[in-house]
């Protein structure tokens, strides 16, 4: 299976490409006062308003560093009324796309259940590669702060 590979700080991560709407430069993004750290802003996507979520500052608290491989990965979260949201992660170091058997995959060694990433993990290149799962991230997140909007569509793309 195909995934975009990005690190967080040293860490390597993928998300499935198959989640993917697309990967785009970090783009001026429109503060909201009063929301947790981890929410960038929001970004203009073709018309509507897409939550951007700063996977650096979830994990580590700290932001992204502003680099030209820093990325916004947009991926599509279904919903429990059969419609999806797009919402970005960015990233660091977003320049890959690697391929891996999904038989590669164990479960993690250790695991924090409070964590956003709990997913499996993958040996690649000599080095443990974690599999970000859209729904783990998502449940981490405050939801009271996401509004049905625009940003809550039946389609996946533009």
């Amino acid at each position: 299976m195909l995934y975009a590979q990005f690190f967080v700080d040293e860490d390597r991560y993928v998300i499935s490409a198959k989640d993917i709407v697309e990967i785009v430069p970090v783009v001026p993004l429109k503060k909201v006062p009063m929301l947790p750290d981890y929410a960038a802003g929001l970004m203009n996507y073709h018309g509507r308003q897409i939550p951007v979520i700063d996977l650096c500052h979830l994990l580590l608290s700290r932001a992204c560093r502003k680099k030209l491989s820093t990325r916004i990965i947009l991926v599509t979260k279904e919903r429990n009324t059969g419609n999806s949201m797009i919402l970005g992660f960015m990233v660091e170091k977003a320049t890959e796309m690697i391929i891996f058997d999904e038989s590669l995959y164990n479960p993690p060694a250790m695991r924090n259940p409070d964590a956003p990433t709990n997913g499996p993990i993958v040996e690649f290149q000599g080095v443990l590669v974690t599999k970000i799962s859209i729904e783990d991230v998502f449940d981490k997140l405050d939801k009271r702060f996401f509004q049905k909007s625009e940003t809550f569509s039946s389609e996946t793309a533009p």
